[in-house]
């Protein structure tokens, strides 16, 4: 699929796209991972890491983005430095927000049953002035946010669908027209992200990923702890949707919606969130934003697919490669093992770790 012009594969040669440069930093930064791009044709790792790069570079959702990704770019001084950064991006940008498809479908959480429907509309009525402080809060309050219904499909929650039909609600006709499905809280940004972190190998991951989003401008202390189940980070999305948008196959660009997978050709193209109640916050732009930057970056550079397959060797491989081969395979075991729940306070990162993530050792 052709996103934005481009196409899945090798980066396009800078003179092809001068157009998209801001700045002369920007051209230079692409120019020089293009040529390593070119010099590294011949293992699939560096050269995974450098479309990354170079994606990443195109397709930054915005001037902070751009600005921090060309300057760590620019900072790099040989290829060794570029494939630790290429790595970087990869391992806590792209991975974190990558489902790998062969997992089940989002498990289907509890759900209001349909004798209880209006008690737990009061229930949810009375949250409204309350940040949700777990996923059951943030499912209610994005359910009754959303007009309990997939914000992609417009179709109707079930337990809602059932309570219309056999208690004929006046909007009967339009459940009828849009039918009903299970649906799930889905979130922006994973909440596996300040959770699941069983040891400090899975806490030192998720610093180096919310390190990230930090560089890449975001407040990540908006989403700390509990409050990555905020009502600008989720949305209702009906399971199959769900589950294509955890894979990073569909995404969420303005106003409307950009979808790849067959399965999802009875989607608009178009949505638009809204809520009847103005104190519930939408989801939030930016963050969708970087989830569809994510979900391109990953299709066009191949990182998806790698991702994929990576996993898949995991779940076959015995022995680990004497070469180094199986690296990949290892670190997504380390940080994608089974885990209990924890927190994690992010308020004050470590600055050196920080800094030796996103400045590589070779510089």
């Amino acid at each position: 699929m052709i996103i934005e012009g481009l196409s899945p594969g090798p980066l396009p040669p800078p003179k092809n796209i001068e157009h998209r440069f801001q700045t002369p930093d920007h051209s230079n930064a692409y120019t020089s991972v293009y040529n390593f791009h070119q010099r590294v044709l011949g293992g699939e790792a560096s050269v995974i890491r450098a479309r990354v790069l170079g994606f990443l570079l195109i397709l930054s959702p915005n001037d902070t983005v751009r600005a921090e990704v060309v300057s760590t770019v620019v900072s790099c001084s040989n290829d060794s430095a570029l494939y630790d950064l290429g790595e970087v991006y990869m391992d806590f940008f792209i991975r974190p927000f990558k489902k790998y498809k062969g997992s089940r479908t989002p498990t289907l959480q509890s759900h209001p049953s349909r004798p209880s429907f209006d008690l737990r509309k009061q229930e949810i009525k009375s949250m409204i002035h309350q940040a949700p402080d777990n996923h059951e809060k943030a499912k209610d309050l994005a359910l009754y946010r959303d007009g309990y219904r997939c914000v992609a499909t417009k179709t109707f929650e079930r337990s809602y669908a059932l309570k219309a039909y056999f208690e004929d609600y006046p909007d009967t006709g339009e459940l009828q027209r849009f039918r009903s499905a299970v649906t799930n809280c889905a979130h922006i940004i994973p909440a596996s992200t300040y959770f699941k972190l069983s040891n400090e190998t899975k806490v030192h991951y998720a610093s180096s990923v919310l390190a990230v989003l930090a560089r890449f401008g975001y407040n990540v202390n908006n989403l700390d702890g509990p409050k990555i189940h905020s009502l600008f980070n989720v949305m209702t999305l009906k399971l199959t949707v769900h589950d294509s948008f955890d894979q990073l196959m569909l995404w969420f660009e303005a106003t409307h919606l950009d979808p790849f997978d067959a399965d999802l050709a009875n989607i608009s193209p178009f949505t638009t969130f809204t809520t009847s109640e103005p104190s519930l916050s939408l989801p939030d732009p930016a963050l969708l934003a970087l989830h569809a930057t994510c979900a391109k970056v990953a299709h066009l550079s191949g990182a998806g697919e790698y991702i994929d397959r990576v996993q898949r060797d995991l779940q076959h491989l015995d022995v680990l490669a004497e070469d180094g081969g199986s690296s990949d395979v290892l670190f997504h075991a380390l940080y994608h093992s089974s885990a209990v729940d924890v927190g994690l306070d992010v308020s004050t990162p470590n600055s050196d770790y920080v800094t030796a993530l996103l400045y590589p050792r070779s510089l």
